[in-house]
């Protein structure tokens, strides 16, 4: 029987590039702010270089806070060392506390990648998180080398309180994740953005 053969990791009307978690580089702005997730969005969108932003339906949208509060901005990301494929991005804005109250919360701005794409660019992205835990460095480091760079851009247009990159890390601190699976970026003492880059690269 031939082998079935890959998608492109850029066709957006193929589901498989939309199947599965996303592998991201998620910024914890602080308490929402409308004029910082508009200067952090467009900083983002520039250093990423994601093309005309579309909708899922097919239809384009703009780089602009109101077409990001009416849902997720798709594009495709050109990867240095990786490749293109599709990415996403996607604002997260906690609007109740623990005990379900109405409150106004953190911002998150999210660039997504999807795992489907992302293996239909790479088969070494295979079952990712939930492979044999081997290296995954060949593929990873362009793109946490790649979200650095962003992230470092967004500092620079306006500070966030951190950014954690990894799978599904929206929301996450970085003390609930171990030291060195994850990337983590937040302001150091003198006011810089300090790094602590991924060095575990196999679970």
């Amino acid at each position: 029987m031939p082998r079935r053969s890959r998608p492109s990791p850029t066709d957006r009307t193929h589901d498989d590039n939309w199947h599965g978690s996303y592998y991201e580089l998620a910024i914890k702005l602080g308490p929402a702010d409308d004029a910082r997730l508009d200067t952090a969005l467009k900083a983002l969108w520039d250093v990423a270089q994601l093309g005309q932003p579309f909708r899922r339906d097919g239809s384009n949208a703009g780089v602009t806070l109101a077409a990001l509060l009416a849902g997720h901005l798709n594009g495709v990301a050109n990867i240095p060392g990786l490749g293109s494929t599709l990415a996403s991005v996607i604002l997260v804005r906690e609007e109740v506390d623990d005990a379900g109250r109405p409150i106004l919360g953190n911002d998150w701005l999210d660039l997504c990648l999807p795992l489907g794409a992302l293996g239909n660019l790479d088969a070494r992205v295979g079952a990712y998180p939930f492979d044999d835990g081997s290296d995954s460095s060949k593929w990873r480091r362009p793109i946490e080398n790649w979200f650095a760079a962003i992230a470092t851009a967004v500092f620079a247009a306006t500070p966030f309180v951190h950014a954690i990159t990894g799978e599904e890390v929206s929301g996450v601190e970085p003390s609930e994740r171990t030291k060195g699976r994850v990337g983590v970026f937040r302001p150091d003492a003198d006011g810089s953005l300090k790094v602590d880059p991924v060095t575990l690269w196999s679970w």
